[in-house]
């Protein structure tokens, strides 16, 4: 799997996604345009993520997100907030396993 890993002095979060090719998917990785560095040494606040629906929780309320596409997780700082996501194009058949954890916690497990 490739994709982010954010540190803070209490907790390791990961957002992944599968990154093995089966045919003309395209998927990946990418942050917002903040400079993330501004954010070292920040507070976390809270985390929210929102998926292609645009529907937006926070990382407590999360269950199970069955739409797929793009999966945003946006980390909030007391510096502002900045924005990861996951991807996934494909014509119906090459779906990507994506995670979100939290130390050894699985906050999010689906596929896009």
């Amino acid at each position: 799997m490739d994709g982010y890993e954010v540190k803070t002095t209490k907790h390791t979060f990961f957002l992944l996604i599968d990154n093995d090719q089966s045919c003309c998917e395209s998927f990946g990785y990418f942050s917002s345009d903040d400079n993330l560095k501004d954010h070292v040494g920040a507070e976390l606040k809270d985390i929210e993520m929102t998926d292609t629906s645009l529907s937006t929780k926070t990382h407590e309320e999360v269950k199970y997100l069955d739409e797929g596409g793009v999966q945003f997780v946006t980390f909030k700082t007391s510096r502002g907030d900045f924005q990861l996501a996951v991807y996934n194009a494909h014509n119906g058949y090459y779906g990507h396993g994506i995670l979100f954890t939290k130390d050894d916690k699985i906050l999010l497990d689906n596929t896009l």
